[in-house]
């Protein structure tokens, strides 16, 4: 993008001020074209670690005036530094360019020119510095204009017109990446493949994506390279935006979350409304998954605590994810709840889900999940979101409950212990407790006397009603050895197992004893 009125300084552009007037290249032609950004007037033998890229360098040759050779190493010097030209009076104190310096000149693409004798140093000085200055004043005016127009763009949030304008800035194909690579938003015609170059956009210490262009820029394109600085300033602006909204999103989220979980809140146009605001999905139904992390290794409980936490902020990051807006989680007392929406009030289909966010929750965690097992519990549908506490509660009652009688389920719907839940709310009857003391006790202790396993038999058999041949294959043990268990049953309890009433009684007393160690007061 530039401007005829001030083009950049070149040597060969240089050559023709009229200060420069009489000027004639001795050598290093192939860098006519390099932009001039500095200028020095050299007359002391070493200007080692003085040199500046771009810097055009002019002397009488005073200093090197008994030792020309060292304006190759000069020559050396300015080819590492990347200096544009270099002038000498060589009639003045030099008579003659020595040739290894003519060489060096051409082959580094240096331009070396001779300076008329009647060229005044202070008028040259004032030409360039003038012509430099001058670039750089409509630089910065045309950088300043650039920036102002990102500016706008981003506060206005239109980063897709921001991405078109860099890309005609630059002149090239450009996209705007995200933090793991996708692209965001791009130029009409932009290929992946095509990309040269990469300027990653960072907030604080934190990578937050890439800025991908079609073109490499090279020293000369300073316009460019600036533009580019100032795109991947304004992208940090704009990427710090969005996070800050994220942020708070999601800190009004947890907080609604909270509220709903609570049942603090019991208007449903309210509710509905401020859901729909923070972009949870509003469907036909509404259940509650809790999922809970266990220790399995016994490790000290302050290491438990940070590892589950760790665990706990990886799932919440991938539950409320941006665009998953038929799930969203909080943490609440070392447990996370997950308010799902649905069009299916199926348990099944719960199940399915339920198992589905699991895989989700697990994938790529290998190594943190190996020492802790997570149980899930799952609420009944409801039809309102003021309903959503009850469904809530279902969920802690079938994760309480489900870890004393389905210990080998990891996900256990409220629907499966509906007649343990009811039990529980007579928990201490009389009646109950005689049907365990009379039924389930005596084969407990007969269990720890002799080591044999009665009580698991019968809850396996009654479990599966009766079905002698499934006892067995869950138990994995012969058929027969099933049969001569529960004969002894039979014995010990003076009873027939098979009788419809019997059966009934022993259900309900092996419902009650497993539901014994759960404690009743924390899912109140």
């Amino acid at each position: 993008m530039e401007k005829t009125e001030h083009p950049p300084l070149t040597v060969e552009r240089l050559l023709q001020l009229p200060v420069f007037r009489g000027a004639k290249v001795m050598a290093g032609h192939a860098g006519i074209n390099k932009e001039i950004y500095y200028m020095t007037s050299m007359e002391m033998p070493d200007l080692t670690g003085f040199l500046r890229p771009n810097e055009l360098i002019i002397t009488t040759g005073y200093s090197v005036r008994n030792e020309p050779a060292l304006i190759s190493r000069l020559l050396d010097e300015m080819h590492q530094t990347g200096c544009s030209a270099i002038g000498i009076k060589t009639r003045k104190v030099i008579q003659e360019i020595p040739q290894e310096a003519l060489y060096k000149s051409e082959l580094y693409g240096i331009p070396l020119f001779d300076i008329p004798l009647e060229n005044s140093f202070i008028d040259m000085t004032h030409a360039v510095i003038d012509q430099i200055l001058n670039r750089q004043a409509f630089m910065l005016r045309e950088v300043r204009e650039v920036n102002q127009q990102f500016t706008n763009l981003v506060l206005n949030r239109r980063t897709t017109e921001l991405v078109v304008l860099i890309g005609h800035l630059l002149s090239c194909e450009v996209a705007v990446l995200k933090e793991n690579g996708e692209i965001e938003s791009c130029t009409s015609h932009f290929q992946a493949a095509e990309v040269l170059v990469k300027r990653a956009v960072q907030v604080g210490s934190r990578i937050m994506g890439h800025i991908a262009i079609t073109r490499e820029l090279k020293e000369q394109d300073r316009f460019e390279q600036m533009c580019l600085d100032h795109a991947v300033t304004v992208l940090a602006i704009e990427f710090t935006i969005r996070q800050s909204q994220q942020l708070q999103r999601e800190r009004e989220q947890e907080s609604f979350m909270v509220e709903l979980f609570s049942g603090s809140s019991h208007q449903e146009d309210l509710l509905r409304y401020r859901a729909k605001q923070l972009g949870i999905s509003l469907r036909a139904f509404y259940y509650v998954v809790i999922v809970r992390i266990t220790d399995k290794t016994g490790q000290d409980l302050s290491r438990q605590e940070e590892q589950h936490t760790l665990l706990y902020n990886h799932f919440l990051q991938k539950i409320n994810k941006p665009g998953m807006n038929t799930r969203k989680g909080v943490v609440i007392n070392d447990s996370m709840i997950v308010l799902c929406s649905s069009v299916h009030q199926e348990v099944e289909k719960q199940r399915e889900d339920a198992e589905a966010l699991l895989r989700e929750l697990l994938s790529h965690e290998e190594e943190l999940v190996a020492d802790v097992q997570l149980t899930v519990g799952i609420g009944g549908a409801r039809q309102m979101l003021v309903e959503v506490p009850a469904s809530s509660m279902e969920a802690h009652r079938a994760l309480s409950i489900g870890q004393h009688t389905l210990p080998k389920q990891r996900i256990v719907h409220f629907y499966e212990v509906l007649v343990e839940d009811l039990l529980l709310d007579a928990a201490g009857h009389p009646v109950l407790q005689m049907l365990t003391s009379i039924l389930i006790e005596p084969i407990v202790t007969y269990d720890k006397e002799y080591g044999t396993e009665l009580v698991a038999t019968l809850s396996a058999f009654l479990k599966s009603g009766g079905n002698t041949k499934r006892v067995a294959e869950e138990l994995f043990i012969h058929r027969n050895s099933v049969l001569y268990r529960l004969e002894r049953i039979g014995e010990i309890l003076q009873i027939d197992v098979n009788d419809p009433e019997v059966r009934f009684r022993l259900d309900v007393a092996m419902r009650v004893w497993k539901t014994k160690g759960v404690d009743v007061q924390s899912i109140q």
